[in-house]
């Protein structure tokens, strides 16, 4: 792809993320000046060759006010004419868009519909009402409504808060006395009121499936769909690690009716399970960008360059090809997984890992821009310690 000719700067927000990133090295490499801000010093994104100027920030989840008065400040000093909030931040963003500098330009919905596409019963509604397949969902305020539902569906049971990312918030129980156990501790966890209980959910056995796609007021630009081959977690639960694009029109179609139903603006992330028949059903909507993005860049869509000019307000995008079979893995993430399943016994899933895979590219390495794999390896070490000993630390108000 050609530099842009005129290219605004920007400014990328949760630097220590691979999605970052990716944003990142993909603007980067057209010319444009690329500012990043987070937390740790040690992000990422802060130590590629692509990026200009590197801000502290407070974390979003505890600090929101402060988060945001930095992040107006960064904005002015960097002189960044694009925002690319790459992270629950997203929310933060929508409600206080009035207090960043007037000239910024930034894609992102509405405050309702990214409310509704955050919260696991509400989006479930919506887009089965605009013909969206999805796994039968419930709600539940009170032990006696639990017990109907658990009464009502299969073993096993899927169990999640109503917010929540990184599958943080989600128990799969085996059997009814499993589903019990695991909905209460949730509720007990992370304090929450009746009106906002878990929901239970319908498990769908089948292939996981991703969808990463850009809107721009309502109207489809571009996606991907890929296979999910392998996640951090157990069983290709939590974070993926291994994805392969493919070709299938049926969930693409799904997926854009979904989010078009949303009049939705900005990038989605959302995951999918194909059920007995083959039907991939809608388990997750993620108002932002997903753990693959770096498979829309490798694939030739190139979300970051698309977003850059959804943001601009740019009319005329071009259509890009995708090249089905594209390859993407996330080395931390398949070594973490790794670890995890030697420690556990899970000797297959070592053997995945372990197996290497011909013509795959990766999330977070690449040859001409090696530090933020260095970092982002000693960033990880150092969350790991902070938080006790956890992969996937629970912060402020993320999970609800």
């Amino acid at each position: 792809m050609k530099p842009l000719l005129k290219p605004e700067p920007v400014f990328v927000t949760y630097g220590w993320c691979r999605t970052a990133y990716t944003m990142v090295r993909s603007l980067g490499r057209l010319g444009v000046d690329v500012h990043v801000g987070d937390p740790s010093p040690l992000a990422m994104s802060r130590y590629s060759r692509y990026t200009q100027t590197f801000t502290r920030m407070p974390e979003f989840f505890e600090e929101p006010d402060l988060y945001m008065e930095v992040l107006a400040e960064a904005l002015d000093r960097t002189k960044a004419k694009v925002l690319f909030p790459c992270h629950e931040d997203v929310e933060l963003v929508i409600k206080g868009k009035d207090s960043l500098p007037s000239d910024v330009h930034v894609a992102v919905p509405d405050i309702d519909m990214w409310r509704i596409a955050e919260d696991k019963l509400e989006y479930v509604e919506h887009v089965e009402r605009a013909g969206c397949p999805v796994p039968r969902t419930f709600n539940v305020h009170s032990s006696e409504e639990l017990e109907v539902v658990l009464n009502k569906l299969a073993a096993p049971y899927v169990i999640k808060t109503r917010i929540g990312n990184s599958a943080k918030g989600v128990r799969i129980a085996k059997n009814p006395e499993e589903a019990r156990q695991a909905f209460f501790h949730l509720v007990d966890e992370f304090d929450l009121l009746p009106e906002r209980w878990p929901t239970i959910q319908e498990f769908v056995a089948g292939q996981k499936v991703g969808v990463l796609g850009l809107f721009s007021h309502g109207r489809h630009v571009s996606s991907i769909v890929f296979d999910i081959k392998r996640s951090k977690g157990a069983g290709n639960f939590g974070t993926s690690t291994f994805r392969v694009v493919i070709d299938d029109p049926v969930t693409k179609a799904n997926a854009i009716r979904a989010m078009e139903s949303l009049n939705w603006h900005g990038v989605v992330d959302m995951d999918w399970l194909r059920d007995s028949d083959g039907i991939a059903r809608l388990i997750d909507i993620n108002g932002r960008l997903g753990g693959a993005t770096a498979l829309t860049y490798i694939s030739g869509m190139d979300m970051p360059y698309l977003w850059y000019l959804v943001a601009l307000g740019e009319s005329e995008i071009p259509e890009k090809d995708i090249r089905v079979g594209s390859k993407a893995r996330w080395i931390l993430g398949d070594t973490l997984g790794l670890l995890d399943a030697l420690r556990k016994g899970r000797f297959g899933e070592c053997i995945d890992v372990l197996t290497p895979e011909r013509h795959c590219r990766h999330d977070d390495f690449d040859l001409r821009d090696p530090a933020p794999f260095l970092f982002q390896s000693m960033d990880y070490f150092r969350k790991f310690l902070a938080s006790g000993g956890s992969l996937n630390p629970v912060k402020g108000n993320m999970v609800r």
